[in-house]
């Protein structure tokens, strides 16, 4: 009997000792601390281009950095596609590569749009970039050896910082949101799968930091999931996160888009971990201190006289996604004599053209250089292209020329019934063939069954806008204009 009581005594007793000694042993692991170590880092995400306010960035991490508190500077991706003055470079990008390196950036995840102009332009930027990339989920491809899973970032006074990246995938898919051509040979796979390799990371490093290109809605499952992580910097979802939030013991942060806030994190490390966390938005407008360097710089970029022509002069300011995009697909019918065409919502990048319009303004809207491509198509085939634009969001994506359409749907989004219609209110022929125009974004990236593969007609989408606006169209049609509707019923008739 006292035999068996020692046994089951032991056999208790032994996980309580395992676990003594592997706490003791990661924290043995770990170098010797001080006792107190503050850090501050300030991060951005989804800059796309507006560099207006790097002179104040540079201004306000200065100052921090002259307090001797240990400093770093973070970017969590989208660097590029929104601005002319960086997108229309040669080679595009490059004004934010010299100012990320005069900021002295520490460390950048890849968002979905750093691959926007190809990856041998990535690459060299990398190749260039003062500061390491780091991506967990991209996982084979001649980028990789430019690119870190994790890395380990050390302050002045030992302390270890721990950081892994991640980026967004569409579920279709399975590549970021950006022309699949422009990610070919790179292999990606699904994030808050992929982090929960990195757990490990938390012995050994005082931080751990999860810096990501998900969206804020993944972040808080990635939090949910993952309680090691003292802090997640996100972007995608152009969240603005003020304060940072704490879910489940973790600092979830996010600033915004369009360089409107810097986000500031502090952290308080005491005998080996961190006892005290706290971030919020540093809003940038208004007149602050500026960097006289990098304002100089940012007026040098942004002097190219050949974006302020004024193409035309227009009787109203142009606003919303539905006048932009009937404008954009009326311009690919006009341009090119097709029948029809469809630009998608997240291809119009501006809510409003002034009523002088210059050709920055139309390469703000339309950023992408995305090809027209024609296609034959039949109504059936149409009704295919925009059911799996519905899909894709469960609201109307698609703008378009040359058509109405109602996609009517029940209360909980699924499709009964999509309704196409001429210009002139009457139903399209069923039986023929319509040349349709989709960007080549969309004709990669939308899945759709069609008989025709198509065919690029050799003119960026912004190129028929600018054609079209030289024209001398009338644009007061543009005032009311809707041609995509969504409607709900509980009730479908038989037909």
């Amino acid at each position: 009997m006292k035999h068996a009581i020692r046994t089951m005594i032991k056999a208790r007793l032994l996980p309580l000792v395992l676990l003594a000694v592997f706490g003791f042993l990661s924290c043995a692991s770990l170098p010797p601390a001080p006792a107190d170590t503050r850090i501050v880092i300030f991060h951005s995400n989804d800059v796309h281009g507006k560099i207006d306010n790097y002179a104040k960035v540079a201004a306000i991490i200065a100052a921090e950095r002259k307090s001797g508190v240990e400093v770093f500077y973070f970017c969590a991706g989208d660097n590029f596609t929104g601005n002319p003055v960086i997108d229309q470079y040669v080679p595009p990008g490059e004004p934010m590569l010299e100012l990320l390196n005069r900021l002295g950036l520490d460390l950048l995840c890849p968002g979905n749009h750093e691959f926007d102009f190809g990856l041998e332009n990535l690459k060299k930027f990398a190749v260039r970039a003062r500061f390491p990339f780091v991506c967990a989920n991209i996982q084979a491809g001649d980028l990789l050896p430019l690119l870190r899973p994790s890395v380990v970032l050390k302050t002045a006074s030992g302390i270890r910082i721990a950081v892994f990246g991640l980026i967004q995938i569409e579920a279709g898919n399975g590549l970021p949101s950006t022309h699949p051509d422009k990610v070919k040979g790179l292999v990606f796979s699904e994030p808050l799968t992929k982090a929960r390799e990195f757990k490990s990371l938390r012995a050994g490093n005082h931080v751990l930091i999860g810096l990501t290109h998900i969206g804020y809605e993944d972040d808080l499952r990635l939090a949910r999931q993952m309680p090691e992580l003292d802090l997640i910097i996100g972007a995608h979802s152009h969240t603005r996160v003020d304060p940072a939030e704490n879910v489940n013991g973790v600092l979830v942060a996010q600033a915004g888009s369009d360089n409107k806030f810097l986000g500031r994190i502090e952290l308080l490390v005491r005998g080996g971990r961190v006892v005290e966390k706290k971030g919020g938005l540093i809003e940038l407008n208004g007149p602050m201190a500026e960097d006289a360097e990098v304002k100089d710089m940012i007026a040098r970029f942004n002097s190219n006289p050949a974006f302020a022509k004024v193409i035309v002069t227009a009787p109203l300011a142009i606003a919303g996604k539905e006048a932009l995009g009937s404008l954009m697909t009326d311009a690919m019918c006009h341009v090119h004599g097709l029948d029809i065409a469809f630009q998608n919502g997240g291809g119009i990048r501006l809510n409003r053209l002034p009523q002088q319009i210059t050709i920055k303004d139309i390469y703000t809207l339309d950023p992408f250089g995305n090809q027209v491509v024609e296609i034959a198509m039949t109504p059936a085939e149409i009704r295919g292209l925009i059911k799996n634009s519905f899909e894709k969001g469960g609201n109307i994506d698609l703008q378009v020329s040359g058509i109405t359409y109602v996609v009517r749907t029940d209360d909980a989004r699924q499709i009964k019934e999509i309704r196409l219609s001429a210009a002139d209110g009457m139903p399209l022929d069923e039986n023929r063939q319509f040349k349709v125009g989709i960007s080549s974004y969309v004709a990669s990236a939308y899945d759709f069954s069609r008989q025709d593969p198509g065919h690029s007609l050799q003119s960026t989408t912004a190129e028929a806008l600018i054609r079209y606006l030289q024209s001398g169209v009338d644009l007061n049609v543009y005032r009311d204009v809707r041609r995509a509707f969504w409607e709900k019923t509980t009730e479908y008739p038989r037909p």
